[in-house]
């Protein structure tokens, strides 16, 4: 029997030896108000109200036990005569209390019009008579600690989710969850939607191929150029014998009705420069060739020592007329000024008189209404 009572002596001596007397023991579902014994290292976050409320303010800690980094809910109850909730203000720094912001409400309670659960109701309390008012703090102590507003002062508050010794190993808890928001999702949609309606238009346009030109039809270009080869033939150059003014007007003559009747810059371009151009847009080689073997030869006979006759001269302002009444088109479906029309027929059937009477037009010469061409 005295060998059981020296065992059962020294098994309760080895229990008391390895419990921590800072660490308070706790039941769970203990109530929150029940005084826990403050250890040594105990702090207290003292924060000051109004002198006038002091002794009437009732203190409600939401927790017992709060985990490292979570949120700490305290409510405190007003007198029912108070009209304005005072603000909270710590006595000192406490660096280990700092406030917590609460998130605003998603989209989707927004929309729907969800209401949150009231703090009351979550843990329990009973209703005030008076106002009451939450606060929040995110707890980043280790050890136990108190709350104390005014005179009122909270039980003892300890602090979970840490190991007391580096040789123990800590438990593993599951990763927080990630949160729903709708608002998200909907911003990361529309963002997907840029991005492929961007890839989409960068995609369109080089698949689409050079600008299309303006298919607004020109004026012809016959009537611009009857009008100056008839002022060119009586202007008078060839009666004073200036033979090189008038081949170099009826090269112009010549230039400016190639470059408006086949879209092509041929006041600047040689002969052979005029058939490659136009063969590049697709015209036959044919009636630009017969214009540019005219072009080169009155570049070449204008700056030749010896001067062409006048008779000449006139062979190459016909053949500058015949070649014209091949390709001219009429102006059917083309809108035309008025005066310009009237001034380049007048013109065109004077030159046609002209020429004609002199016994110079070929038999093959096409009149105004059977004349025949292509743009």
């Amino acid at each position: 029997m005295l060998v059981l009572l020296v065992f059962a002596a020294t098994v309760g001596t080895s229990a008391s030896a390895q419990t921590d007397p800072r660490v308070p023991s706790l039941v769970p579902g203990q109530n929150p108000q029940t005084a826990v014994p403050a250890v040594v290292d105990t702090a207290v976050a003292v924060f000051e109200i109004p002198e006038t409320l002091r002794g009437v303010v009732a203190l409600h800690a939401l927790q017992d036990t709060v985990a490292f980094g979570d949120v700490l809910q305290i409510a405190l109850d007003f007198p029912s005569s108070l009209d304005t909730i005072p603000d909270l203000v710590p006595v000192a720094d406490v660096p280990w209390l700092v406030p917590d912001i609460p998130k605003k409400r998603g989209f989707w309670a927004r929309l729907t019009g969800g209401k949150a659960d009231k703090v009351s109701d979550k843990w329990g309390l009973a209703e005030a008579e008076g106002p009451r008012s939450f606060h929040s703090w995110r707890i980043y102590r280790t050890q136990p600690f108190r709350i104390q507003v005014g005179e009122a002062l909270s039980p003892v508050i300890t602090v979970s989710g840490l190991v007391p010794g580096t040789g123990d190993i800590a438990g593993i808890r599951a990763p927080r969850p990630v949160g729903f928001s709708l608002a998200i999702i909907l911003g990361l949609l529309v963002l997907l939607g840029l991005v492929i309606l961007a890839a989409w238009l960068v995609w369109d346009r080089g698949r689409r191929g050079a600008a299309l030109e303006d298919w607004t039809l020109p004026v012809p270009a016959w009537l611009t150029a009857a009008i100056e080869l008839r002022d060119l033939y009586w202007a008078g150059d060839l009666a004073r014998g200036d033979s090189r003014a008038f081949l170099d007007r009826l090269a112009g003559v010549a230039r400016r009705f190639m470059a408006a009747r086949y879209r092509v810059a041929a006041q600047e371009m040689t002969g052979r420069e005029i058939i490659n151009a136009c063969a590049g847009r697709g015209h036959p080689v044919s009636d630009p060739g017969a214009f540019a073997r005219m072009i080169d030869e009155l570049d070449h006979r204008r700056y030749n020592p010896e001067a062409a006759t006048p008779a000449w001269c006139r062979e190459q302002a016909i053949v500058l007329f015949e070649q014209m009444g091949k390709v001219r088109v009429l102006p059917r479906f083309t809108e035309v000024p008025a005066e310009l029309l009237l001034e380049g027929e007048k013109a065109w059937s004077e030159l046609k008189t002209e020429f004609s009477g002199a016994g110079n037009i070929s038999s093959g010469m096409a009149g105004p209404a059977a004349t025949q061409g292509s743009l």
